[in-house]
């Protein structure tokens, strides 16, 4: 567990869950100055992803490994069918004191698919597969 920098009053650990505004995030790592959450995407937006994804792979696209096509389908439970997107991981803005921890436990299996895409994607922040890459899961 590290404790947020961004806010003190509350503690991460790498695949916690918490809601910012109207929005859920995965936390993934934290430096001085940024906050990597994955954003989880609601059922209609994974649809549209994964179909955006499908279409992109039988064009054969060379737009695959870029940020745009970074996501995770959750098994877990309550998450079930939704996504764990990473286009703007690092890009969202968290300045608002309220994040509100979520009690959801993601499952290992979910956990160990957030690593991989982290640390396998070319298109993924350096920093990021840095701070991710000797998390034990």
């Amino acid at each position: 567990r590290i404790t947020s920098q961004i806010n003190p009053m509350t503690s991460f650990a790498f695949g916690d869950i918490f809601q910012y505004g109207d929005k859920e995030y995965i936390f993934l790592a934290e430096t001085e100055d940024i906050l990597y959450a994955a954003r989880i995407l609601n059922k209609e937006q994974t649809t549209i992803l994964t179909k955006g994804t499908e279409a992109a792979i039988r064009r054969n696209s060379l737009m695959l490994d870029n940020l745009t096509y970074s996501f995770v389908i959750l098994q877990t439970r309550e998450l079930r069918e939704r996504a764990a997107y990473f286009a703007s991981t690092g890009k969202d803005r968290f300045d608002g004191p309220i994040f509100t921890p979520l009690n959801i436990e993601l499952s290992k299996e979910d956990l160990k698919g957030i690593k991989d895409e982290i640390t396998k994607k070319k298109c993924v922040s350096l920093k990021l597969k840095e701070l991710v890459k000797d998390i034990d899961i």
